[in-house]
Formats: C-alpha cells, sequence, structure tokens
C-alpha cells in the first residue's frame, strides 16, 4: 500500500512539474513566413481621425529591413517585423485565435524590439479576452509596447489573463499616425502555454511521520 501511495504521488508530481503544451503556432517564425498567423489592417486610417490625408500600408517582412536589431533573431534565423516605409498613416498587425479553458490562467511570452522616428509611433503585442476585434485592441488592458522617437533593442515581455471567453486572440500591432518617416516592430519567440500549478510537496519529510500515519490507518 505504502509503495503503490508513492508511485503515483510521484507521478502526480511529475505530471504537475512538466511543462505546459505550447498553444500558439509558429511563434518563432522559423517556418520563414507567417504560417499560422492571420494579417489585418485598418485602411484608411489616421491616427488624428478623419479626413485621412496620407494613407499608406503596414507590411509583413521576415527577415525585415527597418531598425534590424542585434541579433535580427533572439531564435533560430527568422523574427516577425512589421514595418512602414513609406510616409503615411498606417495601422495593422498579425492576429492568432486560440480556444482555452474559462478561468484557467494563460501567459503569453517572448521578446519584441522597436524602431521609431516619431511620436507617434508604436508597436504592441497584447491579448483580448474575445475572438479578433481590431476596434477592442485599443482598449485591451493585457499588452505590451514600446512608443515614440527611440530604438530598441531585443526586450522580454509577459502578459498573463485569465480568460472570460473560451476563445482569446494573441495580436500585435504596429502603428505610424504621422504622414512622414518610418516604424518597425520586431517580434520572436512568441509562447503561449497555461500558468503551472504550483507544485506541492504531497508527502511529510519526515518517513518516521508516514509509517506512523499508514499504521493508525491499517489497524
Amino acid at each position: 500500500m505504502k509503495l503503490i501511495s508513492l508511485t503515483l504521488m510521484l507521478i502526480l508530481f511529475i505530471s504537475r512539474s512538466l511543462p505546459a503544451e505550447e498553444l500558439l503556432k509558429n511563434g518563432n517564425f522559423e517556418t520563414g513566413d507567417t504560417t499560422g498567423w492571420k494579417y489585418w489592417e485598418t485602411y484608411p486610417w489616421d491616427g488624428d481621425g478623419a479626413p485621412v490625408e496620407s494613407p499608406t500600408h503596414v507590411t509583413i517582412a521576415i527577415p525585415g529591413t527597418i531598425g534590424t536589431p542585434v541579433p535580427p533573431a533572439t531564435s533560430g534565423s527568422f523574427a516577425l517585423t512589421q514595418q512602414v516605409s513609406s510616409n503615411g498613416t498606417a495601422r495593422g498587425g498579425l492576429y492568432q485565435e486560440v480556444k482555452v479553458i474559462v478561468n484557467t490562467p494563460y501567459i503569453l511570452t517572448g521578446q519584441m524590439a522597436f524602431y521609431g522616428d516619431d511620436i507617434g509611433d508604436v508597436t504592441i503585442i497584447g491579448i483580448l479576452d474575445n475572438s479578433w476585434n481590431p476596434a477592442l485592441a485599443f482598449t485591451a488592458t493585457n499588452k505590451s509596447y514600446i512608443s515614440g522617437n527611440t530604438v530598441s533593442s531585443w526586450m522580454e515581455f509577459s502578459i498573463m489573463i485569465l480568460p472570460t471567453k473560451d476563445v482569446i486572440t494573441v495580436f500585435t500591432e504596429t502603428r505610424q499616425d504621422w504622414p512622414h518617416g518610418n516604424v518597425a516592430g520586431w517580434y520572436d519567440n512568441l509562447s503561449l502555454r497555461t500558468v503551472p500549478e504550483p507544485t506541492k510537496l504531497l508527502i511529510s519529510q519526515n518517513p518516521k511521520n508516514n509509517s506512523t500515519r499508514e499504521e493508525k490507518q491499517n489497524r
């Protein structure tokens, strides 16, 4: 009986210690393209509202050509780049919807880098507690971003969410609010997993106590 109990506890301990299943498809972009992701764009778009004077497009480049960080990828050979290489206002990126379990915590991790030459430039990664809707990206609270007239090297991020729906959406967004200059958002090594449960020691550290407990149970 004691051997069986210890075996069951060991199996439970190991199962809780194993890494959670990866839920994102092609989060490291090692396919060399955007397999698993969908492109989105608000066009025409102007950060200051209508009328839209100089709309342009956010383009996807793997690898990118604007503001290349060092190294150009944090894992493998490729990284996602969302860039605006012409004068004009633009807003767009990628998204991926994922089936989840309601009220189960999830964590999104990875690295991002940025090139911007104006205060209106920004790149974002976030999670919507819903299926995809670009209008909700503005008000999403579960997100990380880099913005402004700056050039950043790779930065790690970690975003947690407790879903209220059975579908969440991981999304990226790059914006240029002003009709001039360039902007680029870089992303790599994106991973979405459930938050592992705290591992608890289910048996006493004192073998004598375990033996005494078992003897009492067998009487």
